[in-house]
């Protein structure tokens, strides 16, 4: 089995809590976070794009425990099996826990590499927008100028560069998407069997994962390496970033397949990113120009109530859905968190629910 990254965020639902789904009510013991924010006492609001230098300590033992026990307690009431997470708060400190155990039963730690599904999005976009921040491609124009000639002849229904970073191409994933790529198929022999576009290019919002493995096809023509190569030596060559890896080196894992990484890596990813360490401020701005909508480039806003497990307050970030973890990567700049966590949730608003905790227990 592969790791599936289908993240589906187009309809937002209620909070609830991290227990299975029944008729009866659900037990207020085992609710482990309401999205609202904590009080205002607590908060040290950031600018995105302006964070200070990465904080090299741990945060005190006090704020550990209290994040510890998050996780802990999910595991001890059964609302997950295994857990693994990092908070950082900006100007303060940084800490990483895990609990329960793995699919081969064996106990978690915070230095194990897991699957970080469709978060994977964040690099490949933040890739594509330093390449334009360089000139070697705009972001309105058609793919087919920046792709080989086996690629080029795919019309894509005219979308931009910018259309497929924000999941506004008009067009769906192929039928059985996943187990083509399981099967060894490549995007040449994926291109031909996407189904007809729905909608006009940059109008409609449908969450495609071939968009990304386009941009991950561009990416390597541009640069001329791997798809791997060209992030390594790109957005993901900055400091703390070494524990992000793809097994698969080719374009197929620019939508997030098989990419794993520990989960301070990946929340000092997004301190990185959204903190503006990583992209200049122009780009970082397109980043996260939402037009009103749920997704940008390459990234959700979490307040938006199409987002599904929204927060009252400003969040910005990805999510994932693995084969064995859900994942969300999320910023909140209210209380200068940034919070990531990898679990077995049940649903998408457990992992936003269990992302809150880590946040409230970080500023309380």
């Amino acid at each position: 089995m592969r790791v599936t990254r289908v993240w589906m965020t187009l309809v937002a639902v209620a909070p609830l809590a991290l227990a299975a789904c029944g008729t009866s009510a659900p037990d207020p013991s085992i609710v482990v976070a309401s999205t609202e924010q904590p009080s205002p006492a607590s908060a040290k609001p950031v600018e995105l794009g302006a964070f200070p230098e990465f904080p090299s300590g741990a945060l005190s033992p006090s704020v550990g425990g209290s994040l510890q026990k998050v996780l802990d307690d999910a595991v001890a009431t059964g609302q997950v099996h295994r857990a693994a997470a990092a908070v950082i708060v900006v100007g303060a400190g940084s800490w990483a826990g895990a609990a329960g155990v793995n699919t081969q039963q064996v106990r978690m730690t915070p230095a194990d590499s897991i699957e970080i599904a469709s978060v994977g999005k964040t690099i490949t976009a933040a890739e594509i927008l330093r390449l334009a921040d360089e000139g070697e491609l705009a972001l309105d124009d058609p793919p087919s100028k920046y792709l080989p000639s086996s690629l080029a002849r795919f019309a894509l229904n005219h979308a931009s560069i910018r259309d497929l970073l924000g999941m506004r191409s008009g067009f769906s994933d192929p039928p059985s998407y996943e187990s083509l790529v399981d099967a060894g198929y490549t995007t040449s022999q994926l291109l031909p069997l996407l189904p007809p576009p729905f909608a006009r290019a940059g109008t409609t919002i449908e969450y495609t994962n071939i968009n990304f493995v386009v941009l991950g096809e561009i990416i390597e023509h541009v640069t001329g390496h791997s798809m791997w190569e060209a992030v390594h030596s790109g957005v993901l060559a900055g400091p703390g970033l070494e524990g992000v890896t793809y097994p698969v080196k080719s374009a197929l894992a620019a939508d997030g397949w098989r990419i794993e990484a520990d989960p301070a890596t990946l929340a000092r990813w997004g301190y990185e990113l959204y903190g503006g360490n990583v992209l200049s401020p122009a780009a970082l701005d397109q980043m996260l120009n939402f037009r009103g909508q749920w997704y940008g480039l390459g990234t959700a806003d979490f307040s938006h109530p199409d987002a599904s497990g929204h927060y009252d307050t400003p969040a910005v970030g990805h999510g994932g859905w693995g084969e064995s973890f859900l994942v969300r990567l999320v910023v909140f700049p209210q209380t200068g968190t940034v919070v990531s966590v990898q679990a077995d949730v049940k649903d998408l608003e457990g992992i936003a629910l269990l992302a809150a905790a880590l946040r409230d227990a970080a500023t309380p």
